[in-house]
């Protein structure tokens, strides 16, 4: 298929998948939910539904993030597949976005947690002993780009995001530079992870990637859009069913 026939297909794709997307009467009734089974059956009713495939409602809450991780990697390499292979790295490279605190965790020497030691992922890099080795098996991973900043104690969050701008295919630059403040705000460890605060930036930084994403649905800066839509949704869905799984009542994102 030629790049701009893939575009084409891709701008129908990206519609739709926008459209699907749940609406805020959705979110507030899962935010105040309080039976960890009953957000569940929910959650299975709606466009989320493969976010909680297969999962019980004993399920613990280490099983359950890893299963988000999981439908979170795979929203990445579905958009990705739609565009030409100049979008795909930036693209993919959203997918790490989940595993970026536990690295975190694992480059100052902490020791592993046992559900590090069975993500695909981690595991190989939490189950070496000192961090030189962490380091090098990193560096045999999906996130081999990151290993210089890992070993070197740099900030995690901060190396991802250069990491990312330098993966941005040669379009629209200025309307990347947009998304990539609403990425910074909501990375992992940035400004915390709930409150009202917190709310704020997500909600602003929906509405600014919605604006963004009818001005360029013809292009593949339409797809990065929806990839930070969908992150939100990650984060908002993440907060929901962790808090009810922990607490008895899903807490605000």
């Amino acid at each position: 298929m030629h790049d701009a026939a893939r575009i084409g297909y891709a701008q129908a794709r990206v519609q739709a998948r926008l459209g699907d997307r749940p609406s805020e009467p959705f979110w507030r009734e899962l935010e105040a939910g309080r039976e960890f089974p009953h957000l569940v059956d929910r959650v299975r009713a709606s466009a989320l539904a493969e976010a909680v495939s297969a999962l019980a409602g004993d399920v613990g809450v280490h099983a359950l993030e890893a299963r988000l991780r999981h439908h979170w990697a795979e929203a990445c390499e579905e958009v990705a597949s739609w565009y030409p292979a100049s979008s795909h790295e930036a693209m993919r490279w959203l997918q790490w976005l989940p595993l970026l605190p536990a690295l975190a965790w694992l480059a100052q020497d902490k020791p592993s947690q046992p559900w590090m030691d069975e993500d695909p992922v981690l595991g190989p890099i939490a189950a070496a002993t000192d961090p030189e080795e962490r380091a090098a098996r990193l560096g045999e991973s999906g996130l081999a780009p990151l290993a210089p900043a890992f070993a070197s104690g740099d900030d995690l969050a901060s190396a991802w995001h250069r990491l990312w701008r330098d993966r941005w295919p040669a379009i629209d630059t200025r309307a990347l530079r947009r998304l990539d403040q609403s990425i910074g705000c909501l990375l992992p460890g940035v400004g915390g992870g709930a409150g009202p605060a917190f709310d704020a930036l997500v909600d602003a930084a929906a509405t600014d990637t919605l604006r963004l994403f009818r001005r360029h649905v013809c292009s593949p800066v339409a797809g990065v859009c929806l990839l930070v839509l969908l992150w939100l949704d990650h984060l908002r869905l993440r907060a929901a069913l962790v808090g009810a799984r922990l607490f008895g009542a899903a807490e605000a994102a």
